[in-house]
């Protein structure tokens, strides 16, 4: 009997702190879901019939949120001390059609996938993107975060110094976008 409590005590335990977290972790999306999106024109939509078939070099889909696009322009090898959030969702528009793609990529192999997520990256200085997650976890685990999330990792932002007007320099900055996937018919 005591064999069978040092076993299953354990087992319980870890299987509470798990349930704990994975509530936890849910609650916090939702919250972060609710704060990215009091702007309902800030949410990116991204919509796809099953089995749609979609070349990813060849995409064209309509920009999102409020069509806002920024080019960033300047003398060669000028940089700005902070990326805008035009200049980010910029780049973030002209990728959609990643984003799209993978979504019709797990529509594939689930046809019923819908549903939001959160993508959360840090840019470095150079432009590049250092860091890549997804929220919450079963979306970030799915076929679709398997696909978006290596595909974000290669966007590049324009270049900055990071230098803030207290004087201090950063090394990135960090940026969240809300996502919304539904099927058309």
């Amino acid at each position: 009997m005591k064999r069978i409590l040092w076993v299953l005590v354990p087992v319980l335990v870890v299987a509470f702190v798990g349930l704990v977290f994975a509530q936890e972790a849910s609650s916090d999306f939702k919250s972060k879901w609710a704060k990215l999106t009091k702007d309902p024109n800030k949410i990116f939509k991204v919509t796809a019939k099953p089995g749609e078939e979609i070349p990813e070099a060849t995409l064209n889909i309509s920009f999102g949120p409020g069509s806002l696009i920024s080019v960033a322009r300047g003398s060669k090898g000028s940089k700005r001390d902070m990326l805008e959030e035009n200049d980010i969702v910029g780049v973030v528009n002209r990728n959609l059609r990643v984003v799209k793609f993978c979504y019709c990529k797990a529509l594939k192999s689930d046809p019923e996938f819908e549903g939001d997520a959160i993508v959360a990256m840090k840019i470095k200085t150079n432009g590049k993107v250092a860091k890549v997650d997804i929220e919450p976890e079963d979306m970030s685990d799915h076929k679709f975060g398997k696909c978006l999330g290596p595909r974000v990792a290669k966007w590049r932002f324009p270049k900055f110094s990071g230098k803030k007007e207290d004087g201090l320099t950063i090394k990135s900055i960090g940026y969240e976008f809300p996502l919304s996937f539904s099927q058309t018919e």
